[in-house]
């Protein structure tokens, strides 16, 4: 069974974590097997998992940093969505992590940005926006909606208005198998 069997097989309310499915879904894109949660860990190392599910409050972009570490992807973009939100490269998988109510550190930027306890909310998703440049697939988990499979468009804010957004553009030929 795959990471996305694994999800798609839990009931309502009893989804994987998002980041806990995202970080799953890039560990067995990169080869590794993944019958179980527990598989995660182990494939990516505890610091990495740590990192990769945002365990530390003080580093809530960490998901995104992970997904680079394993990927090896080029790049990321990250910004406070007003009306358009971080640009998508057509026919590419992308990493997403929102994030509402981050406490700032006083500094320019993202790299003092700490959670909020009882305040900050976030989320984590894979996004592939198709050759066209118009059509996007959002792949996702929450405990509480379970897996999901939508497709829709990537334009104006996206949904992501007032959110503080990172993107991180995963390699052409980044394939995954869900």
């Amino acid at each position: 069974m795959t990471v996305f069997g694994l999800a798609k097989s839990r009931p309502k309310g009893a989804g994987l974590p998002c980041c806990t499915f995202v970080a799953l879904a890039l560990l067995e894109a990169e080869g590794h097997t993944i019958d179980a949660v527990e598989d995660g860990p182990r494939a990516g190392g505890l610091a990495w998992w740590r990192r990769a599910n945002v365990w530390d409050g003080d580093e809530p972009w960490s998901a995104l940093t992970a997904a680079r570490e394993l990927t090896g992807a080029p790049d990321v973009r990250m910004l406070q969505v007003s009306t358009v939100a971080p640009p998508l490269r057509a026919g590419r998988w992308h990493v997403v992590q929102r994030w509402r109510r981050l406490a700032d550190g006083g500094e320019p930027g993202v790299a003092d940005d700490v959670v909020d306890p009882g305040r900050s909310t976030g989320h984590t998703y894979l996004a592939y926006l198709d050759h066209d440049g118009e059509t996007c697939r959002i792949v996702q988990s929450s405990i509480a909606q379970g897996y999901r499979d939508t497709v829709g468009t990537w334009q104006g804010d996206a949904g992501l208005a007032g959110y503080s957004v990172g993107v991180v553009y995963l390699a052409p030929g980044w394939v995954w198998r869900g």
